[in-house]
């Protein structure tokens, strides 16, 4: 029974030598590996550039016309004219209907005669008056019957024009709402006009980039309809008030629409552009944070790699300002960062 356990014992201790030998080996593997005298590791690499770090902010916009109205019946009556082919561009003071003017055409024509005849009078009496043959009184009363008269044609003339719906500006009429020969009332929408040629993108930012934002800043827009198509403008208008609620701010652009593409009411993507400067800058994949700090795999020369601190700037997706640590030029790791060490030599797989 002692002889069993004396074996046991030596068996069991021999085992132990064995694996401590081979704990021992594999850590003085691991440290040649490190120093490089191990296989190479495959990574992936990439040189470190300088291109442009475009900064932008990205929103959701509603298209609205540069000019838009609604071109209303300003008093009760029938429309006796109706100029409204529905799409058609039209000018500045071009006629777009007329209501009923018999009366007031009637009222101008019954003061132009009674003007008319006050004024024989008014010139009769200024006759007598170098003859002093009429009092100064009666001379002065009837030039006041002339001016009252002119007053009140100055008023059927105006009453008359407000008949006529002029378009106030250059642009696109709308659907038509009305017939000829139909009784309006005041206020009746005939139809509308919109200034199509310059399009208006209204879009809110967030708090924070109020001190970033400014106007003539580039935009680009976009929209499902025309797919990958881009529409250039630039920031037109910044509002004087944040919205209390959301803490965001609302913003216009003004795009070109000569082509008429794009149209009131549409929704669009919108793009400012904040800022587009050459610097250098890296995958973000590359940084190695510990801390406080950031750190990158730099390539050597004979291949084996050292880690190296790096400061860094600004951020997009995906890409990282370098502001010191790094110089254009220099290879570094990018993909397979878990598997490298400072020392370890590597073997480039899909190198950019």
């Amino acid at each position: 029974m002692t002889k069993t356990h004396s074996r046991l014992i030596w068996v069991i201790l021999l085992a132990l030598v064995v694996f401590v030998g081979f704990l021992n080996w594999q850590q003085q593997q691991s440290t040649a590996s490190g120093r490089g005298g191990g296989s190479p590791v495959a990574v992936s690499t990439a040189k470190v550039t300088v291109k442009p770090m475009i900064r932008q902010i990205t929103a959701i916009g509603n298209g609205i016309a540069n000019h838009s109205v609604q071109l209303v019946a300003p008093v009760s009556d029938f429309l006796i004219e109706l100029n409204i082919q529905e799409g058609k561009q039209v000018k500045a003071g071009d006629i777009i209907a007329r209501l009923n003017n018999v009366q007031q055409l009637a009222r101008i024509a019954e003061l132009s005669a009674i003007l008319t005849d006050q004024r024989r009078q008014l010139e009769r009496l200024e006759n007598l008056a170098t003859t002093q043959a009429t009092a100064q009184s009666l001379l002065d009363e009837q030039q006041t019957r002339v001016n009252t008269t002119l007053a009140q044609i100055d008023i059927a003339k105006a009453q008359l024009n407000d008949l006529t719906i002029r378009a106030p500006f250059d642009g696109y009429l709308g659907l038509r709402q009305v017939s000829e020969g139909a009784y309006v009332n005041a206020g009746t929408v005939l139809t509308t006009l919109d200034d199509l040629n310059t399009l208006k993108v209204e879009f809110s930012v967030a708090e924070h980039y109020l001190a970033e934002i400014k106007r003539g800043m580039p935009v680009t827009v976009t929209n499902v309809a025309y797919g990958d198509v881009d529409f250039i403008g630039q920031v037109s208008a910044i509002d004087t008030r944040l919205d209390p609620v959301t803490r965001s701010i609302r913003v216009h652009a003004t795009l070109d629409n000569s082509d008429l593409r794009l149209r009131p009411g549409m929704l669009l993507n919108v793009k400012v552009e904040l800022s587009n400067v050459a610097v250098l800058q890296i995958s973000e994949r590359a940084l190695i944070p510990q801390q406080n700090q950031q750190f990158v795999f730099v390539v050597n020369s004979d291949n084996t790699v050292s880690r190296r601190e790096v400061d860094v700037g600004q951020r997009i997706p995906g890409w990282v300002e370098i502001t010191s640590g790094l110089a254009e030029g220099e290879e570094i790791v990018v993909e397979g960062i878990q598997k490298v060490r400072p020392g370890i030599k590597i073997n480039r797989v899909g190198a950019r």
